[in-house]
């Protein structure tokens, strides 16, 4: 019923528009005439030549009026109308019109790029709470399944703490995840405020290294690390995470016995730390998605992790005016390079 009253009220302001641009030719024609035989440039009016130039100006209304009909009101019909259906959640909708003006054409490829926008969010939202949803089901399972396993009085005390640490870990799991999506809201919503300071990224790197000893000394890995004595500005606590991340993701994809090297570089207008590892490696299409929250190209590991790693990584780098950037192949490993000013 609202469309049809908006395209009735539509028709009404273009028989408007119509009727005004008729009425204006024939006056324009009236007056000039008039003027002509005023000044004595026309002796005598011939009515005949009057009726046919009145109705060469209403030709001339006429199609004056369907030229801003078809090239002006037509297209803001359809684009009046498509808007309607993006107001009501319809995200695949484009406009198509061959329409000449180029203020025309500019305006439909503005709103076909704003509706692909407001489609890749709403998509992106829809895939963020289902992940949420299953990365958080997941280890809660978990939980649950080895709580009601210790309920068994028959169990010996090896199976009775194998079961807590099967909790435990778990629980982390679920600590961290809470965590990573509070800290993501925060840093997207700018609502994070963090102060900057002046720290040694050397020692940050080191200590980050030393964090995750219990890992990589589990698969016998060791460390090639070359630190510069830098010093940069930045936010210690958020950076902090970035080193954690990459390290942990090292390991994580290294097999046991495997080296990972590290290296911190000052140039002159900016420090590179890049961390390679020499695990299984990517492909170009896992390249072209690690940084997307929850997104896991390697199935086989993930209840490693829960697939914010990175994505986490990405948006520190970004705050902090850096870049990162990764180098990778299926078998040859992968290197992460973060680019930060100095």
């Amino acid at each position: 019923m609202k469309q049809r009253k908006y395209s009735l009220r539509m028709r009404t302001y273009y028989m408007l528009i119509v009727f005004v641009i008729v009425l204006f030719s024939f006056a324009a024609v009236a007056g000039a005439l008039f003027l002509l035989q005023r000044f004595g440039y026309i002796h005598r009016l011939n009515y005949s030549a009057l009726l046919g130039l009145l109705v060469a100006a209403a030709v001339a209304g006429g199609l004056m009026s369907y030229f801003i009909g078809r090239r002006i009101l037509a297209p803001m019909v359809k684009l009046s109308n498509a808007s309607k259906e993006v107001a009501r959640g319809n995200y695949t909708i484009t406009v198509e019109d061959s329409s000449k003006m180029e203020e025309v054409q500019t305006t439909f490829r503005n709103f076909n790029a704003m509706v692909r926008e407001l489609n890749s969010i709403a998509t992106l939202s829809n895939d963020f709470i289902a992940n949420v949803s299953h990365e958080f089901k997941t280890p809660l399972t978990a939980v649950e399944g080895y709580a009601m396993l210790l309920q068994d009085s028959a169990l010996s005390p090896a199976e009775r703490e194998e079961y807590l640490n099967k909790i435990l870990f778990n629980t982390h799991r679920l600590s961290t995840l809470v965590g990573n999506i509070l800290l993501l809201s925060k840093m997207e919503s700018k609502s994070l405020s963090e102060q900057s300071t002046c720290f040694r990224l050397d020692e940050q790197l080191r200590q980050a290294v030393v964090a995750s000893e219990p890992q990589w000394t589990e698969k016998g890995i060791s460390f090639d690390a070359v630190l510069d004595p830098v010093n940069v500005t930045g936010c210690e606590r958020l950076l902090s995470q970035v080193w954690t991340n990459l390290i942990g993701n090292a390991i994580k994809f290294s097999e046991n016995g495997q080296e990972i090297a590290i290296r911190l570089l000052e140039q002159t207008e900016c420090v590179v730390v890049s961390i390679q590892d020499h695990g299984c490696g990517m492909t170009p299409e896992i390249q072209a998605h690690i940084f997307e929250k929850f997104y896991q190209g390697d199935t086989s590991r993930r209840s490693m992790g829960n697939g914010l790693g990175l994505a986490l990584v990405k948006r520190i780098v970004e705050l902090s005016q850096g870049v990162i950037e990764v180098d990778s192949a299926p078998g040859a490993g992968s290197t992460f390079r973060v680019i930060l000013p100095k």
